[in-house]
């Protein structure tokens, strides 16, 4: 009781691997499979990455061209500069619905489901960056060189007092 585990008997049977194109089309790749061969039917400037390494605002670790692909795992094929600026809330949301729909739908109907939108970051998110790092960094005067300040960027929680 309480055990969870991520995957299925199933996917632990499965002999092939699924790769989520941009385009929205679900490819499987036999058990010898590398991320090479699965990026050759990929648009130039995009990498390969596992399911399991995708997160929230981070990079994303980027599999190995050699790297043999597992079967019953899925992996994603992400534009280069969506893998370095990390992803966004809702875009790992998306990643995630069209993963579910393409395990289950991909192998009956054998289509594409809707391709994959990235949004480029906005000017406003930009600015915010550029605000956030001259802010944690002050000039110190004698040495002429710039310190971090370590400053927290979470507000304070005001305590309520409880009165008997």
């Amino acid at each position: 009781m309480g055990l969870c585990a991520s995957s299925s008997a199933g996917a632990a049977a499965a002999t092939t691997a699924l790769v989520l194109l941009p385009t929205g089309e679900l490819r499987e790749y036999p058990r010898a499979a590398t991320a090479a061969r699965a990026l050759e039917d990929a648009a130039a400037g995009c990498g390969g990455c596992d399911a399991d390494g995708v997160g929230f605002d981070g990079p994303v670790t980027a599999v190995r061209d050699g790297e043999a692909l597992r079967p019953g795992q899925i992996y994603f094929v992400l534009p280069a500069a969506a893998r370095r600026r990390g992803m966004r809330g809702e875009e790992v949301a998306a990643l995630a619905v069209k993963a579910s729909a393409a395990a289950t739908n991909g192998r009956r109907r054998r289509g594409a489901i809707a391709p994959l939108v990235f949004s480029p970051p906005t000017e406003e998110e930009e600015e915010r960056e550029r605000e956030a790092v001259a802010v944690k960094t002050v000039p110190v005067a004698r040495t002429r060189r710039q310190r971090r300040r370590f400053a927290s960027d979470l507000p304070a929680i005001p305590e309520l007092e409880v009165s008997e």
